[in-house]
């Protein structure tokens, strides 16, 4: 049985999502930390074959290069992991805001229509292939909330997340700054982007 099929196989506990949306956080953070280790040791082999490979050291060459290797394999791993964890996180985290939403509505319709849309929707499936198509993916994720008259709930792209929002406007900006060569204005942009991340992390 799926990831979300198995969740909801008898309707729906919103204490037991909850505690379940915060292990699936835990284990998106988990993975992302594991990228970055596996991506540095990688930059770090390279490095040692460019050094090894100057001193015509042969034989350290051949150890290193099976080392990357492995460690390719291991981001590939890493990488697919990561990318179910991260869909994972984000449909649990709608489903939950989904039935919130619909239980402040006295919705039952909506709910139980959602319920059954999770029970047969592929979205477990498309989890379990070796390729995630994410763009199919959050496509049915969108088709089965607005079923459940939940439509607007992401519009546009957004996220439940207002401060990531208001993040990815100005690197948006920043970018498109970028790409006009408008590179004074990028940099004050960035400047600004700055100023406003210090500002949120002292308001905590």
């Amino acid at each position: 049985m799926g990831f979300f099929k198995e969740l909801f196989n008898r309707g729906y506990d919103l204490k037991a999502l909850k505690v379940k949306l915060r292990q699936v956080e835990r284990e998106r953070r988990k993975f992302f930390l594991e990228l970055r280790k596996l991506a540095s040791r990688q930059q770090s082999v390279i490095e040692d074959i460019k050094a090894a490979r100057k001193l015509g050291n042969t034989i350290e060459v051949d150890y290193l290069w099976e080392d990357l290797k492995d460690i390719k394999h291991e981001l590939n791993f890493t990488r697919r992991a990561a990318r179910v964890s991260n869909l994972e996180g984000i449909t649990l985290k709608r489903y939950v805001h989904g039935i919130e939403r619909l239980e402040r509505a006295r919705d039952k319709d909506g709910i139980q229509k959602m319920l059954t849309r999770i029970q047969s929707s592929g979205l477990d499936a498309k989890l379990q292939m070796a390729q995630v198509n994410e763009e199919e993916y959050m496509a049915e994720l969108n088709s089965i909330l607005e079923a459940a008259g939940l439509e607007d709930e992401y519009s546009e792209g957004g996220s439940d997340d207002p401060e990531k929002n208001r993040f990815m406007s100005e690197i948006d900006a920043i970018n498109q700054a970028e790409v006009g060569g408008e590179f004074e204005t990028a940099l004050k942009k960035e400047q600004e982007l700055k100023k406003i991340l210090e500002s949120d992390e002292q308001a905590r």
